[in-house]
């Protein structure tokens, strides 16, 4: 009788075990290949939430059908105190167990921009305040902070102009304007460095170049031209004459351009009108790519001194100013 009873105590107790076992094998083929997101959706997980505020905000969005185990397998799993705060997105058919280790990682949705060449500070800071980055005063503080400024090569500058390197970025949601402005300058001393080897071409300061490829950068609309419009202003400063770049004459302006670029600007004195100064404007007139800083440092083996617009985005170049003037005669007095 005894040894039945035990027999029978026997079975239960195995019965209990496969039960236990076929239990944990559903639980773990549930977890790991049963798709919990049925559409992608997109949560951002504030800072501070806790791993049961979170279990309940996946569950509330639909990522996860149990915010029960979510929480219960977080705790398993030992990373519970490991989940980080973020902008997520959590793609359709992701299981929980892909919907845990994405946010045991921090991979966080990033978003992009492009920055495209040759804006200013000012046009940067606007461009990233309509795409709802963040106002755009805060980006020109971010740009102006001495502790920005004082990384950047050559002498001591004011401001970031023409090191805000143009190029697409991607950031997380809540980037700031100083993490922001970071990624741009450190993209320049990058990019700015793969020309160590070729500086010695000219006798140039590291400032002075970027000057003068922010200054291609502006004129020249058809970038096979960048070396001969740079050919063109090397060509002026040995020869000790003004470069006479329109482009100047409008940043030097300011917010007193009003898209009419007259005779009488032309004369007016600004740091940066080159009809009026010698040599290069004190700073940057924009912010250059790796194109125009190549031409800078590669101008073309040509004797051109002038330039005129076609009005199609390509120029006449000249050598001589009879030339040059008949060329204006042809382009831009029929204008």
């Amino acid at each position: 009788m005894r040894s039945g009873k035990l027999k029978l105590l026997l079975i239960l107790v195995f019965a209990l075990f496969l039960l236990a076992g076929a239990s944990a094998l559903g639980l773990y083929y549930y977890i790991n290949e049963v798709p919990s997101v049925k559409t992608d959706t997109v949560v951002d997980i504030p800072k501070g939430k806790g791993v049961r505020g979170i279990a309940s905000m996946l569950e509330d969005e639909g990522v996860v059908a149990s915010g029960r185990l979510f929480l219960y397998y977080s705790v398993a799993s030992g990373v519970q105190n490991r989940l980080q705060a973020g902008e997520y997105e959590f793609k359709k058919g992701a299981t929980l167990s892909d919907v845990l280790a994405k946010i045991t990682k921090g991979d966080v949705l990033l978003h992009r921009v492009t920055i495209p060449e040759g804006l200013t500070v000012k046009e940067t800071a606007a461009l990233l305040d309509k795409k709802g980055l963040f106002p755009s005063t805060d980006f020109l503080a971010a740009a102006s902070d001495s502790s920005l400024v004082a990384g950047l090569p050559g002498p001591p500058l004011t401001g970031a102009e023409g090191y805000l390197y143009p190029e697409t970025y991607t950031y997380k949601k809540g980037v700031t304007p100083e993490e922001f402005a970071g990624m741009m300058t450190d993209r320049f001393r990058s990019v700015y460095a793969s020309f160590d080897g070729m500086k010695n071409r000219v006798n140039l300061t590291d400032n002075e170049i970027i000057i003068l490829a922010s200054m291609i950068e502006k004129e020249a609309g058809d970038v096979k031209e960048r070396p001969l419009v740079s050919a063109v202003f090397h060509n002026r400063l040995k020869a000790g004459m003004r470069l006479e770049s329109d482009p100047t004459v409008i940043y030097g302006m300011g917010d007193d351009f009003d898209g009419n670029l007259r005779r009488g600007d032309l004369r007016t004195m600004t740091q940066y009108n080159t009809y009026v100064i010698k040599g290069l404007p004190p700073g940057p007139i924009a912010n250059p790519g790796k194109g125009s800083i190549e031409a800078a440092l590669n101008p073309a083996p040509v004797d051109y001194l002038y330039f005129v617009s076609r009005g199609d985005g390509t120029h006449v170049f000249s050598t001589s100013y009879r030339d040059h003037v008949n060329a204006v005669n042809r382009y831009q007095r029929r204008r």
